[in-house]
């Protein structure tokens, strides 16, 4: 299917949404302003609230795309889109080489509703040791159980910043904040594998 966009005020057809999840539960005061956030939300009412601007813009005939499922499917079905995000996230520079590998090899493992959990949502030494032995790592021996392994990535609410459609092709844009560099990979993986594109 081709998609393309002649008009910045034309009809809205179809739009990718983020419905909020685990990532917005784990948003706290001391991480909020990090993950660039100015308060906690409350996560209950933020779902109320995207569901009913969902099902609106369902009304007046949007067809919209949940970006969670977007790139479920995606990791799904192609495991090049799945090489894709796993390489660049699990950086030997930020873990050091061997957890690096060693956390690679457990978010392979998941299957496609765990991994978009985690890779959105993120995933704490506590979550890591539940599912693995610690891995040999200065960085990982270092953190508390609490601390995350994996940061989460509240900012995908915000779908209009990490890529837009001129004509018939796509910008993917690079975040400058590292809170949001994460982002980028996912729609990249969406963009680049997904059969819808």
């Amino acid at each position: 299917m081709g998609f393309n966009v002649q008009s910045e005020t034309g009809r809205l057809r179809q739009v990718i949404l983020h419905r909020p999840d685990l990532e917005l539960k784990r948003l706290t005061p001391t991480n909020r302003e990090e993950l660039l956030f100015d308060d906690v939300l409350w996560v209950k009412r933020a779902r109320e609230e995207h569901d009913a601007f969902a099902d609106a813009l369902r009304e007046r005939g949007v067809v919209v795309h949940l970006f969670a499922d977007l790139l479920r499917e995606t990791l799904a079905d192609v495991p090049a889109a799945r090489k894709l995000i796993l390489d660049r996230v699990f950086d030997e520079r930020a873990y050091g080489p061997l957890a690096a590998d060693e956390l690679r090899i457990l978010f392979d493992g998941f299957d496609p509703e765990t991994l978009v959990r985690h890779l959105i949502g993120g995933i704490t030494k506590r979550e890591v040791l539940e599912r693995m032995k610690q891995p040999r790592s200065l960085v990982f021996h270092t953190m508390d159980l609490d601390d995350f392994v994996l940061v989460p990535v509240p900012n995908h609410l915000f779908t209009r910043d990490t890529s837009s459609w001129v004509y018939d092709g796509v910008a993917i844009n690079a975040m400058q904040m590292p809170a949001r560099r994460r982002e980028t990979v996912h729609f990249e993986a969406i963009y680049g594998y997904h059969p819808m594109f």
